[in-house]
């Protein structure tokens, strides 16, 4: 896992620009949660800077710390109060679940220095995986090709192509295999 150490590229214009989206967000966003306000939070997500492929599916309540650091290929679904946690990129495939109350994690600290500095890695998750409800994702984390991190499982380093996973840490289960 390569770590970087965060740095505000920004400074205060990166502070500024997440406190307007946690305005718009709260306002704009979080409020209107019916499945035909869809097209209104992705226009919102990509007007703060985030990459959104064609027919995806984002529930109202899902948190996003850092929109401009977020990209989605096509046919994602992300479920209610799934937090995306992203001072790192994360970069999400197409065709991908992403269950509710699941937590994407791009940071962490620095436990070897004494001011805990932010640290962080991206987080990808390729074409066709599912990470499953209450699932954690740590930072510097590949999710391969199809590969499922079943409920509440807790990943901190890559996951196979077509792997399934389960637990804290997250352990080998099975194979995934498509049927029909």
């Amino acid at each position: 896992m390569q770590f970087e150490k965060y740095k505000d590229n920004l400074g205060f214009k990166n502070k500024i620009g997440r406190l307007v989206w946690n305005i718009v967000w709260a306002l704009f966003f979080r409020t209107l949660n019916l499945p035909v306000f869809n097209g209104w939070r992705i226009f919102l997500l990509r007007l703060f800077g985030a990459k959104i492929g064609k027919g995806c599916k984002i529930n109202a309540t899902v948190k996003i710390w850092a929109p401009w650091k977020l990209q989605l290929g096509d046919l994602v679904a992300i479920g209610f109060d799934v937090l995306v946690y992203n001072p790192g990129m994360i970069t999400i495939g197409s065709k991908v679940a992403i269950s509710q109350r699941a937590h994407l994690c791009s940071a962490s600290h620095d436990i070897s220095i004494s001011t805990h500095p932010l640290i962080t890695a991206p987080i990808i998750i390729e074409d066709r995986a599912w990470v499953a409800s209450d699932a954690f994702v740590g930072p510097g984390v590949k999710i391969g090709e199809g590969a499922v991190l079943g409920a509440r499982g807790c990943v901190f380093k890559n996951v196979e192509p077509w792997h399934v996973m389960g637990g804290n840490p997250a352990k080998f289960l099975k194979k995934r295999e498509i049927l029909g």
